[in-house]
């Protein structure tokens, strides 16, 4: 069931971001930053969690929020599905989920970013198969060698 991330999500959170390979068990200090700046109230107005959880426990986590200095244009900054989760369906429900609350609301485009490494093969094929399309590719990005590949969807044409 997707619902709103709660304080008590935040530690299963960053063990599902470590768990799905996003972030090394040592360098997770950033993620742990934005829960608490998030569940602070620190951050711009927009910013939203939803978790999934299925017998009570976490599953899959979502982050998004607006672009301040576009019409209508969101990020997708997070999506992770733990990885005895995956292939059922949860990232595919929490894609959905994002992209009819901001449908509902109006809102333009949605943009994700992700790496142009061979192990993130599969989250850009995930992307792609969501309806995404490959819009930009900036080379080394990330570090010499690791390319930001972005991904964009429309939500609303006008």
């Amino acid at each position: 069931m997707i619902q709103p991330t709660t304080p008590d999500d935040a530690s299963a959170i960053i063990a599902l971001a470590v768990a799905a390979g996003m972030f090394p068990a040592n360098e997770t200090e950033a993620l742990g930053k934005v829960l608490a700046d998030y569940f602070g109230g620190n951050l711009d107005k927009g910013h939203v969690w939803v978790s999934d959880e299925e017998a009570g426990e976490l599953c899959g986590a979502a982050y998004y929020a607006p672009d301040l200095m576009a019409d209508r244009t969101w990020y997708l900054y997070m999506i992770a599905v733990r990885p005895d989760c995956q292939g059922r369906g949860h990232g595919t429900m929490l894609m959905q989920h994002v992209e009819n609350a901001l449908r509902m609301s109006g809102q333009r485009l949605l943009l994700v970013e992700t790496s142009g490494l061979p192990n993130y093969e599969r989250t850009r094929t995930f992307y792609e198969k969501c309806g995404y399309e490959k819009e930009a590719r900036i080379r080394d990005f990330y570090t010499a060698g690791d390319d930001k590949i972005v991904f964009r969807k429309v939500l609303n044409a006008d």
